[in-house]
């Protein structure tokens, strides 16, 4: 008896053993032959990737294996999904859910609710958009600036009590919603009207939730010193971490002062103070043509009170003394025709002008004085976006080489063909690729892939995002590092880049060849506890 056992046992094991050995392990997608760039910030290798529901399985050589999709990543890299740290794409992600403009770029997973203005109740956006779906995945951060509106309206003053209890509500429910954070914009309304007492009591109530500041400063022209040992303060007191949001030095007066902010980032890091960075990779700026408008113009009931005050020719000298002031020494860049106009809903044949072009075609002279009456008149009759040219190469370079900046796009979900947009919507990310690392080298391959990927999977706390790594989601870009750049232009920022072939989320393919597979593979990513 107990040798039919034995017997019966040894068969089986014989069996099975000659069944695993004609069975071929199967996978959704098999890449091959591509060079892989982790995140790490280690050099590449070669590698195959196997993925099987949404994940990584494998990384390495599997002698049989079998998809119904293999990718031949011949003389390509390989990387993990780009991670954009600072988007607006929230903004209208449900109108164009595909975000291909992100897509395109590399970008798997955006964060957005950023400098200050997110979507509110975060818990009915999130509903909606996973009934939807999105192309990438979204992360969010609920913005002071929504939530102080929420409370206090766009006054220019100093919470109460009740009132700081009602916006640190306000903002505990988004956590719970999923939040990964607070934003601010101090530079916007009505934020520009706290106080850092304020912002530390609200980003206590994130750092109890584990989440993380991101800041839009008070300011980035003159001033910029000031914004960022705020920022670092805020980050103290609150005992959370700190992210600048697209540092960099705007106007003339503050070119070269990236070498202070960095080394105050430095010296906080070494206190024990979490602070990183995020940047894009342009000498312009964009958002809205009120910013240089002095922030006391724009409190109160909103265009009506700002139409008011312009009305009055008391107020509307003060106010064109504050443009004036900011095109030659701050977000002007020194002269009207450094204020290009990006989107202007009354008139679109502005769209693409500068202001000094506007200026003359309304039988002015250019002049900082003649420009300021015209923005206040086109601001008056409808509001509008524009772009900044106000920024000093070798600031960009500085910041964008810095260890704890990652790269970020700061843009948007865009239409494509409509208005003037910034070229950082399209092309972020291959212009890091193509100008900074393989055309000037001022930084490497697989650094400036960690800046995109793990770095903000590391704030994010992103366990399972920003490596390649079995275990870890499918997502992933495919990119030749010969050919990948941006096309998107001042002229012509409607147009995606080249060099980048597959772009899989979640374990599918969203990009395949360079076009949009028509998948919306994307997951709203929640913070967990």
């Amino acid at each position: 008896m107990e040798t039919k056992e034995k017997f019966m046992k040894h068969l089986i094991l014989a069996l099975s053993l000659v069944f695993s050995a004609c069975t071929v392990p199967t996978f959704d997608i098999i890449i091959k032959n591509g060079q892989i760039v982790d995140g790490s910030g280690g050099g590449l290798f070669e590698a195959n990737l196997y993925i099987r529901d949404g994940k990584i399985v494998t990384v390495g050589h599997l002698k049989k294996a079998m998809a119904p999709e293999e990718i031949n990543a011949t003389g390509l890299v390989i990387a993990p999904g780009f991670i954009d740290m600072h988007t607006h794409s929230e903004r209208k992600s449900l109108q164009f859910p595909a975000v291909e403009n992100y897509l395109q770029q590399g970008v798997t997973t955006m964060v957005g609710g950023n400098c200050g203005g997110s979507p509110f109740p975060i818990a009915d956006f999130i509903e909606e958009t996973e009934a939807k779906g999105i192309g990438p995945n979204l992360a969010l951060l609920v913005g002071h600036n929504t939530v102080r509106r929420k409370v206090m309206g766009t006054e220019n003053r100093l919470a109460t009590n009740e009132e700081l209890k009602a916006m640190q509500s306000l903002i505990q429910s988004s956590m719970e919603a999923g939040a990964f954070g607070m934003s601010t914009g101090l530079k916007y309304i009505p934020g520009a009207y706290s106080n850092t007492d304020e912002v530390v009591a609200l980003a206590s109530t994130v750092s109890e939730n584990g989440g993380f500041y991101a800041t839009h400063m008070r300011e980035e022209g003159i001033g910029l010193i000031k914004s960022v040992k705020e920022a670092i303060e805020i980050g103290k007191q609150a005992n959370l971490p700190v992210q600048i949001s697209h540092h960099k030095a705007v106007g003339k007066s503050t070119w070269g002062k990236s070498v202070k902010t960095l080394e105050l980032v430095d010296n906080a890091r070494a206190e024990g103070i979490d602070v990183t960075v995020d940047q894009y990779p342009y000498t312009a700026t964009s958002t809205t043509l009120t910013v240089v408008f002095p922030a006391w113009s724009l409190a109160g009931g909103g265009m009506d009170s700002l139409k008011a005050r312009l009305d009055d020719p008391v107020q509307r000298q003060k106010i064109k003394n504050g443009i004036v002031w900011n095109i030659v020494y701050d977000r002007g860049g020194g002269d009207p025709a450094s204020i290009v106009v990006a989107n202007y809903p009354p008139n679109t044949d502005y769209n693409g002008m500068n202001l000094d072009q506007i200026t003359e075609s309304k039988g002015f002279e250019p002049t900082p004085e003649n420009a300021a009456e015209i923005l206040m008149d086109m601001v008056y009759a409808g509001g509008g976006s524009g772009i900044y040219h106000c920024l000093n190469e070798e600031d960009v370079k500085r910041i964008m080489v810095h260890p704890q900046v990652m790269h970020a796009s700061d843009g948007s979900t865009i239409e494509f063909g409509k208005a003037q947009p910034h070229p950082r919507s399209y092309g972020t990310y291959p212009r890091v690729l193509g100008q900074y690392v393989r055309d000037q080298g001022i930084i490497s391959l697989p650094e400036s892939i960690r800046k995109m990927t793990k770095l903000p999977a590391s704030v994010l706390g992103l366990k399972e995002r920003g490596e390649i790594e079995t275990g870890h989601w499918a997502d992933l870009v495919i990119f030749d590092p010969n050919t990948i750049i941006d096309n998107a232009t001042w002229e012509n920022p409607h147009q995606y880049p080249s060099g980048i072939l597959w772009v899989i989320v979640n374990g599918k393919v969203a990009i395949d060849h360079g076009k949009w597979t028509g998948i919306l593979p994307g997951k709203i990513l929640k913070k967990t506890p």
